[in-house]
């Protein structure tokens, strides 16, 4: 069986094998008759679950994307429940413009038809007009890196994936929940290893070494165009700039800073619980309130409740959410807006051209 994940039964008696992978695979097989197997592709990336109702018509869900889907015994689907993003949490933009997102179960992009237009679905795109690239369990930080992408699971490892040839390389394993991860400018990984208070670098040999430790909660972390080093602390509430082991401050008084990017002299911070992007001078180091209203964290008035570090067995006790951010080749910023499910692109307006 292809990646199988579930098995029920119809209410004639045959077995249906579901399968996790991006294919969508259910293999059905007759227990009862000739035993012969068939196999459909419904196109449901990382079915987990199915049930069959009193007509034995066939439902399914996704782990990867959520929603109810009923599944036709020839493959064809109809939505009950939409799928949509689980996050997203980081977000990154490659060389080539391709726009990704660790989406907790999965690496997302936009779909696109042969225009590069944004897809309706009818171009072999998922609802939503999403692509699953890459199945991964409980990644969450993410950087592009020429034609690589470096990513951080909350189940304490540090991965490379190579989309063109669809390898993953493990870079560091056992790490207490790492979240965000840049490129330093040696080319070494630097990740924000939250529950252990520290922010770590790992070099082309995979060696790790520990840049700043002792620190609150660090989400995230960027470097600015001189290859100096920042973190976002969302309990501490606080910007840091790690400079010889030492995180000396750069903005404080913040609400629960977490997803970090740098444009020129300006480094952005989404700060989720005013739900609000800020924008930090690194020269004189006043800031601003660049945009409000952003859909990130949970809703306003709503706690999450307190989740353990890690179940038994290693397994993480919790998603830690993380509202990343990505600037553009061009100047834009990328937001995962995880309160609701999508990526934003966040532009400044055009100056208005002066009368006369």
């Amino acid at each position: 069986m292809h990646q199988p994940v579930a098995v029920r039964f119809d209410q004639g008696g045959v077995l249906h094998v579901l399968s996790r992978g991006v294919e969508g695979i259910v293999t059905r097989v007759d227990l009862h008759g000739s035993g012969s197997r068939t196999l459909v592709t419904s196109g449901v990336v990382g079915l987990d679950n199915a049930a069959f109702d009193a007509e034995n018509r066939m439902f399914v869900s996704s782990y990867s994307s959520g929603g109810v889907t009923e599944m036709h015994p020839d493959g064809r689907i109809r939505e009950i429940v939409p799928r949509g993003l689980d996050g997203p949490y980081g977000v990154t933009i490659d060389l080539g413009g391709t726009v990704y997102a660790a989406d907790h179960y999965r690496l997302a992009t936009p779909a696109t038809t042969h225009e590069g237009e944004p897809s309706d679905g009818r171009e072999g795109a998922e609802p939503g007009g999403v692509t699953t690239r890459h199945l991964m369990p409980f990644h969450h930080g993410i950087t592009a890196d020429g034609e690589l992408l470096h990513s951080t699971s909350q189940y304490g490892s540090v991965q490379t994936y190579d989309p063109g040839h669809g390898t993953t390389r493990e870079r560091a394993a056992g790490l207490r929940r790492p979240l965000g991860i840049a490129v330093g400018p040696d080319g070494s990984l630097v990740v924000a290893e939250t529950d252990a208070g520290r922010v770590v670098a790992i070099d082309a040999d995979d060696t790790l070494t520990v840049l700043a430790e002792g620190l609150d909660h660090p989400v995230d972390v960027a470097f600015d165009g001189a290859g100096r080093c920042y973190v976002s602390d969302d309990r501490l509430g606080a910007v840091l700039r790690i400079e010889d082991g030492r995180a000396a401050v750069v903005a404080d008084g913040l609400g629960a800073p977490q997803g970090l990017a740098v444009l020129g002299d300006e480094l952005f911070t989404v700060e989720t619980g005013p739900r609000r992007l800020r924008a930090i001078s690194l020269t004189t180091g006043e800031s601003r309130t660049e945009a409000e209203d952003l859909p990130v964290g949970p809703p306003p008035g709503v706690v999450p409740r307190a989740e353990p570090a890690l179940f038994a067995g290693g397994m993480p006790g919790g998603v830690l959410r993380f509202a990343g951010l990505a600037a553009t080749p061009d100047g834009a910023l990328l937001l995962s807006a995880n309160g609701e499910g999508t990526v934003l692109r966040l532009t400044r307006p055009v100056p208005a051209e002066p009368a006369g």
